[in-house]
């Protein structure tokens, strides 16, 4: 209980920095619409991400989980995932917000993060992560093997229960 009171604790230091989220927003907050009934919801997801590692930051944009664009900070420019998309990565006017989201983000970093180290949790990805068509590989091969194994139990089962049972 007390490791989740040093949680809490690291987390309340950060709390007057909420302050700082709405200027962080790339457009200004419009009303919610009511929705009828056959229509869906849609999400555009903007995340901005700093690290200690290379990237050191980034920025990506999604649209209902496929992505849309990346933003390569070296040139300030939106790059789009796929050429259809090259019309609307040419819009610059949120440029100023993301210049800001990026230097709030190093600004955490530098600041804020040597402060909360070891306070707070932390996901890192493994450096040594396996290839994704090597992990595809290994685990079709697993289910393979476990279906291969299952079919084998099924057919000695079925086999022993069919012998007639003896006095």
């Amino acid at each position: 209980m007390g490791h989740e009171q040093n949680q809490g604790a690291a987390l309340l230091q950060m709390l007057p920095l909420l302050w700082l989220l709405p200027h962080s927003w790339a457009v200004p907050e419009a009303p919610t619409p009511m929705w009828p009934d056959d229509l869906q919801n849609h999400t555009f997801l903007h995340t901005v991400y700093c690290q200690d590692g290379s990237p050191s930051v980034g920025l990506s944009e999604a649209y209902d989980e496929d992505q849309l664009f990346f933003f390569d900070f070296s040139q300030n420019t939106r790059v789009p995932r796929l050429p259809e998309f090259a019309d609307w990565a040419q819009e610059q006017g949120d440029a100023p917000a993301i210049l800001f989201d990026k230097e709030f983000c190093e600004w955490m970093i530098q600041q804020i993060g040597p402060k909360l180290d070891g306070k707070i949790p932390v996901s890192r990805v493994p450096r040594n992560a396996l290839p994704s068509d090597l992990l595809e590989n290994v685990l079709c091969g697993v289910a393979f093997g476990l279906g291969v194994l299952g079919i084998i139990v099924g057919i000695v089962l079925i086999i022993y229960f069919r012998k007639p049972c003896s006095d």
